[in-house]
């Protein structure tokens, strides 16, 4: 089954004037904006790597990639998927990606488009949302903990790449 965003319009209140931000789905064409905002993030990101990817996002039915415009300019993304638990029953939601352009920061976009993507993941069947956070970004973790979010463990990475597979035991 393949998952649709809708386009959502909100009004923000920067400084003295209104601002209206818009949330849709995100396009190939807005490759090269979301390549930035990822390395904005520290993940360098080339714009033919982000419309790689894309592609692999789209062809799924349970991944969500929303953009904020602000002005017909791409100012901030989330990524979210839908997944299945082992552990108990019900499908979660977890969001892969939030960010937002250093220059749009602290004006509510991040908020908004946290909010879009628990709402498609609700929509979706999700019985909650799970962020992963790296260590060092603390206000992120002030952001997800003024959005209700709750610290309940810690993430583990391990990293394959350049690792040889031969050199690791084979399940047969």
């Amino acid at each position: 089954m393949q998952l649709k965003a809708q386009c959502a319009d909100h009004r923000l209140k920067t400084g003295a004037a209104d601002s209206v931000v818009s949330i849709r789905q995100a396009e190939i064409g807005d490759a090269r904006r979301l390549a930035v905002l990822m390395s904005q993030l520290g993940y360098p990101t080339r714009e033919e790597e982000m419309a790689a990817r894309l592609r692999l996002l789209f062809s799924g039915g349970d991944y969500l990639m929303a953009v904020a415009l602000r002005e017909g300019r791409v100012v901030g993304m989330v990524a979210a998927m839908m997944g299945l638990y082992i552990e108990m029953n019900g499908r979660y939601g977890r969001v892969t990606a939030l960010s937002v352009a250093e220059d749009h920061r602290g004006q509510g976009i991040g908020a908004l488009l946290l909010a879009y993507a628990e709402s498609w993941l609700h929509a979706h069947g999700a019985v909650n949302c799970i962020v992963n956070s790296s260590t060092h970004r603390s206000d992120a973790h002030r952001f997800y903990k003024r959005e209700g979010y709750q610290v309940t463990g810690v993430r583990f990475h391990k990293d394959f790449r350049g690792v040889d597979p031969e050199a690791h035991p084979a399940v047969s």
